[in-house]
């Protein structure tokens, strides 16, 4: 039995979404995600908009200190890893990391002095939640993607001051159906991200609704008084009756059980905190002169790191499997049930570059086996993890995978089905078609390395059994006469054609496709620098392409193909995979991790110490989080996490959409033959 250990392991993994968000809809939640949060929170620094400045104000009355100028309305990420503000210049919201460094723009569609308003984190901090032009924009947090409209024309009003939550119910102000009024009052409003509905909550001129940490209360003021009201029964609890100031601007801690606000009287001005639970109230910071603005409070959240290994690198695909899919009847949570399996020649490189795309369309693992026969520890996964009579996908023929593989699966219960051309890149060719014959989009990776083809088939396969894409292969900088004739037979104006890597991109653009117009749009992705691609910086160079803001992120040592190939098809529906350096965490996967630290909770390793060394993983936690020790190891040796190690599984909230979300215009090409 593992269901006892998969549970409170396989959550991390749950909380990523399937589909990306769109305007008006809302993504699905992976198998086993939760509505709830159970992420454990600790109060870290309250901070304020102050004359220009984001301030930190301390409990100890303190002066505050300035920590970032020309901004204004702070918030932050569910995690406190990354802040959203409003630069007081450019109008347009920026978000920050925690040491209020490495400052990333929402970009906006159009050139034109703007003024956002009101940021807030939605879900697990992926999407940032803003006001502009009286309507909710929602934007990557990472501004990896163009703002779009929160809500369906039909569903919106004149709304402003969203206030977000990790379960991706969000609390608002509409203040009418357009904008004519007075747009600083109104009625409060919820919507339920994950139900997509919309409710009032409250009727009448309320002001700055703030949502719990975990959406089941929002705060507000109306006529000066603080107000809480039950999102679930709408039931309204006066908070501060007897206050004889004005109250505005509440903020939740984030463990749920105090709120921050700022009392106005006839001769000044404090910020106050009040003790939900004892009704008591302590001043913070107390001055006639300083104009305040926005409270936020970070988070102090752990994030997770975590690593899948086995005694080998073929035990290591065998524990990423487990790590990834339910046993037949089994529905632990966040686990996935299989619906068939890939088998790849575990010695053979060249044969093993596409499968993770074909498994996540097909929705299974990747499992590597001898040339010869199946292995024990295959045999032993196929039957754990599939129903009798699944399909199992061979990748090569019998050159690669020989007849006795295909006759073992047949004795196990299961449909072999090969897939094969005459070399690995007319095999290529095969597996793109098995996944789709009308593909919206093809990548073309090096077939001669590993470096660029697996990142590259873990994207292709992010959308799961929606999957509309595969990789097919160059013969480094050149085409083979498959590839050119299966590329030949697609239109680029209906399928979306990307090369990765600077030899891919060679062998497309040195290519005549006879059935090609003249001049076609393609997407090139190459990291360049002094004269070299490296590994890592290609594979972020990609991830920044497919992904916006992912939930997770797996690591795989950039000298084992192996561990590559189980990093992607454990991890293709959930994000990116990056290589890493044996000796130490690359600077551009670092940066990467900065720059998505708000919405990546997860860092995921695959494969032992001498693939992805201990200091590096730790590096990544780091990068992710709100500064150093604010993440838990998670150790997953076999696919199974220690039972010493359970206390430790504690991130149980949800993330927001997940999947492949490509960042098309900056790296659209034209090219003409």
């Amino acid at each position: 039995m593992r269901s006892s250990r998969s549970s409170a392991r396989r959550r991390l993994v749950a909380l990523g979404a399937t589909a990306a968000l769109t305007a008006g809809t809302v993504a699905a939640l992976a198998p086993g995600a939760s509505a709830d949060t159970g992420w454990t929170a600790t109060d870290g620094i309250l901070t304020a908009d102050m004359d220009g400045y984001v301030s930190q104000l301390y409990e100890d009355g303190t002066a505050p200190v300035a920590r970032l100028s020309n901004a204004m309305k702070p918030a932050w990420s569910p995690d406190g890893s990354r802040m959203a503000y409003v630069n007081q210049t450019t109008g347009r919201v920026n978000v920050v990391g925690h040491d209020f460094k490495g400052s990333v723009e929402l970009p906006v569609d159009t050139t034109d002095t703007i003024l956002a308003d009101d940021p807030t984190f939605l879900w697990g901090g992926s999407d940032v939640v803003f006001t502009l032009s009286g309507r909710l924009r929602v934007a990557p947090s990472d501004g990896s993607r163009v703002q779009q409209h929160l809500f369906a024309t039909a569903q919106e009003g004149c709304d402003s001051q969203p206030s977000g939550a990790v379960n991706g119910k969000l609390a608002f102000i509409r203040s009418g159906t357009t904008c004519s009024g007075d747009r600083r009052f109104g009625a409060v409003w919820l919507y339920d991200g994950a139900k997509g509905t919309l409710k009032q909550l409250v009727a009448g001129k309320a002001n700055a609704p703030a949502i719990s940490p975990d959406g089941t209360e929002v705060a507000y003021t109306l006529g000066g008084k603080l107000y809480t009201v039950d999102v679930a029964t709408g039931a309204v609890t006066p908070r501060l009756p007897d206050e004889t100031g004005a109250v505005s601007r509440p903020a939740w801690s984030p463990d749920g059980t105090r709120l921050a606000y700022e009392l106005t009287t006839a001769s000044n001005e404090s910020d106050q905190v009040l003790d939900l639970s004892g009704g008591t109230t302590e001043v913070l910071y107390d001055t006639p002169t300083t104009a305040k603005w926005d409270l936020a409070w970070q988070p102090l959240r752990k994030n997770v790191t975590g690593r899948v290994w086995g005694a080998d690198t073929y035990a290591t695909n065998i524990a990423s499997s487990r790590w990834t899919w339910n046993k037949v009847g089994g529905s632990v949570p966040g686990l996935m049930n299989a619906k068939s399996a890939v088998l790849v020649n575990r010695d053979s490189t060249a044969y093993s570059l596409t499968a993770p795309a074909l498994a996540g369309k097909k929705h299974g693992p990747v499992l590597g086996t001898p040339k010869s026969g199946l292995s024990s520890a295959v045999k032993s996964e196929l039957k754990r993890i599939l129903k009798p009579g699944s399909t199992v996908y061979l990748v090569g023929g019998t050159s690669v995978l020989s007849s006795t593989v295909s006759s073992q699966v047949t004795s196990l219960g299961f449909t072999p089905k090969r897939l094969s051309g005459t070399d690995r890149y007319a095999t290529s060719v095969a597996v793109a078609k098995s996944v789709t014959s009308t593909p919206k989009y093809v990548f073309l990776a090096d077939g001669t390395t590993y470096a660029s083809a697996l990142p590259a088939a873990a994207a292709a396969g992010a959308d799961g059994t929606s999957s509309a894409g595969s990789v097919v292969l160059s013969n480094g900088s050149t085409l083979t006469s498959s590839v050119k004739s299966y590329l030949n037979s697609l239109n680029p104006k209906n399928t979306m054609v990307i090369a990765v890597g600077s030899s891919a991109k060679y062998a497309l653009t040195h290519t005549y496709f006879s059935h090609w117009p003249s001049t076609f749009s393609y997407y090139p992705i190459t990291a360049m620098k002094s004269g070299r691609e490296t590994a890592p910086a290609l594979s972020v160079a990609l991830a920044k392409f497919w992904w916006s803001a992912p939930y997770q992120v797996a690591l795989a040592g950039d000298t084992s193909w192996r561990g590559g190939v189980s990093a992607a098809s454990a991890m293709n529906v959930f994000g990116p995979v990056l290589w890493t350096d044996p000796a130490t965490l690359p600077s551009e996967v670092k940066s990467y991790l900065v720059r998505e630290a708000a919405g990546t909770q997860a860092v995921i390793a695959f494969g032992g110490n001498s693939s992805v060394p201990a200091a590096g993983l730790d590096t990544a936690g780091t990068a992710i989080s709100a500064g150093a020790g604010q993440f838990v190891y998670h150790p997953y040796y076999n696919g199974d996490q220690p039972v010493s190690a359970l206390a430790a599984s504690t991130v149980t909230g949800t993330s927001g959409p997940a999947g492949a979300d490509p960042h098309l215009e900056p790296l659209r090409t034209l090219h003409r033959q």
